[in-house]
């Protein structure tokens, strides 16, 4: 009785040895991925096969594209390639022959596509008239835009019929993803030195795809010192250094705090402490500007100094004094 057993379960095991041997393979047991994910025009890609089911590495493969045969051999389970002119899509087939006589293609369509982030200071002071970039600070706020260039078989797709999937630091954020969201605000953290946006646009069909990435980096801000002429008001082209001499009728010195926040410096949440020869004095009005007048028949030289501060932050906290004759 145990004799029969023994050769029934070896039978069976030798037709479920049959039987998975010869099982069908699929094209789903096969995972073809492309790095990078969403190529650009002109772009160098590679292609690469893996498998949990078929031995690759004995299967002869054999990979074309737009229906040309360019590489293949047993076990060639990547491949290279160039993409062309954004908008042209190259289709990527690959046939595999197993070592079993079993034989399964995968194809993949790839449209070259790109999207350029630009940035700007969402929330940072400067000075009217300034022609330089606004720049963010410690804890600053940060507005990222994609301009994305997607062509799809009904040609150049409008930015705003797109779908946005924004990540910050690798973190999907949700609430800024969504429908014709191309732009993205976020505040900076005191503990990060730097910040990196990404982005993924997709139009209706999903499959048609760009993305894009960006550093964003915060400064220190700074202070400068300006003339405020009474006939001509602020003389932004010109900084004063140490040295500067106050005339017998006075001057009005202006303090420009470049680069904080907020960009309304009218607003509470940026305090300015003016001292003169290390004394603090009453801060004036408006809080950026101090008028000094020496005393009739006095000479010689003070110190003006300018703390100023953001009470809603740790960092946006800077200092800067002159040196005046009078």
């Amino acid at each position: 009785m145990i004799k029969k057993y023994l050769i029934l379960t070896l039978i069976l095991i030798i037709v479920s040895t049959g039987f998975f041997a010869n099982a069908q393979i699929r094209n789903t047991d096969v995972v073809l991925s492309i790095s990078p994910e969403n190529p650009n025009p002109k772009q160098n890609v590679n292609a690469i096969l893996s498998s949990h089911v078929i031995n690759l590495d004995k299967a002869n493969i054999s990979w074309s594209i737009n229906g040309e045969n360019l590489s293949g051999g047993i076990g060639k389970k990547s491949f290279s390639f160039k993409m062309g002119d954004i908008g042209v899509p190259i289709v990527l087939s690959i046939t595999i022959d197993t070592i079993d006589g079993q034989s399964v293609s995968k194809t993949m369509t790839i449209t070259g596509a790109e999207v350029d982030i630009l940035w700007e200071a969402y929330d940072s002071y400067t000075p009217p008239f300034y022609k330089g970039k606004t720049l963010v600070p410690s804890q600053g706020m940060f507005k990222v835009v994609a301009m994305p260039n997607l062509i799809n078989q009904s040609g150049k797709v409008n930015m705003s019929n797109l779908s946005y999937i924004w990540k910050k630091d690798g973190k999907v954020q949700s609430d800024s993803s969504g429908w014709g969201k191309n732009y993205f605000i976020f505040q900076n953290s005191y503990l990060d030195k730097e910040n990196v946006a990404e982005v993924k646009a997709s139009d209706i069909s999903g499959e048609t795809n760009a993305s894009g990435k960006i550093i964003l980096r915060t400064i220190s801000p700074k202070i400068v010192f300006y003339k405020n002429d009474p006939l001509l008001g602020v003389k932004w082209e010109t900084a004063l250094n140490n040295g500067f001499a106050i005339n017998s009728n006075g001057e009005t010195i202006t303090t420009e705090p470049y680069f904080f926040s907020p960009k309304n410096i009218n607003l509470s949440d940026l305090t300015f402490d003016w001292f003169l020869s290390g004394e603090k004095i009453q801060t004036p009005t408006p809080k950026n500007t101090i008028s000094i007048k020496p005393e009739v028949g006095q000479s010689g030289g003070a110190t003006i100094k300018v703390v100023i501060n953001n009470i809603n932050t740790l960092f946006q906290s800077m200092t800067k004094q002159i040196n005046v004759s009078f």
